[in-house]
């Protein structure tokens, strides 16, 4: 080899655990031989085709990026709920056909903004308020539309040649919403964990299809 390293081949095959067994005995019996490993395998890892996956640093980038294509060769998500706490969500061409029935657990009418208090539509009528509305001194703010970007992020459809690749492209997205106008009470954000992970919440159906995982992006002031 260029490195001066040497190959051996064996008469019959090994498990990989038998090979680094082998490959540290022969390293312990002569102290000439810098290093011995197996000499691996590799294969090409999967690359979506997705319009905006370049863009994507945070995936592909080895260095400051979670290396995703590595972890796509050995699990995408499948048969996984996770269920996403947040603002609910809206339609999305990259997240049609990945999402499971979810709930809307917000109670107080003014923080859901969609005419009615908890019901079985996660919907995002959207979070946009008006300057003052959430106190004194608040700005205006447009709607965030924070679950729809969080969903997109965890389980977007990925080689479809459209928009973004998702993390767990072949999990399902629950959606739970307990974010509003204003933001949203840790009383339904409970009750919203509860209901997602397949617990009982009164009033409310049983969730057909309870949460392996759920994902909070919230917080807030205060101590716990």
């Amino acid at each position: 080899m260029g490195t001066g390293a040497h190959i051996y081949k064996l008469d019959k095959p090994l498990s990989h655990g038998e090979m680094q067994s082998l490959a540290n005995q022969l390293k312990a019996a002569d102290a000439n031989i810098a290093y011995a490993e197996p000499d691996r395998k590799m294969y090409p890892m999967m690359t979506p085709n997705d319009s905006s996956y370049s863009s994507q640093w945070d995936l592909h980038e080895t260095t400051g990026g979670i290396r995703a294509p590595a972890a796509w060769d050995l699990a995408t998500g499948s048969g996984v709920v996770v269920a996403v706490i947040d603002t609910g969500i809206r339609a999305h061409a990259d997240l049609a056909g990945q999402v499971v029935a979810g709930y809307d657990m917000i109670n107080d009418t003014a923080v859901a903004n969609d005419g009615s208090a908890r019901d079985s539509d996660p919907s995002d009528p959207g979070d946009w308020v008006n300057a003052g509305e959430c106190g004194t001194g608040e700005p205006a703010s447009n709607s965030s539309w924070h679950g729809t970007h969080v969903a997109g992020t965890i389980a977007a459809k990925t080689n479809n040649s459209l928009g973004i690749a998702g993390i767990a492209f072949n999990a399902k997205i629950q959606p739970v919403r307990v974010l509003g106008k204003c933001g949203g009470y840790t009383s339904d954000i409970a009750d919203g964990m509860v209901w997602a992970s397949g617990g009982s919440v009164s009033g409310l159906p049983t969730n057909a299809t309870p949460s392996r995982v759920i994902n909070m992006s919230l917080g807030g002031g205060g101590a716990c």
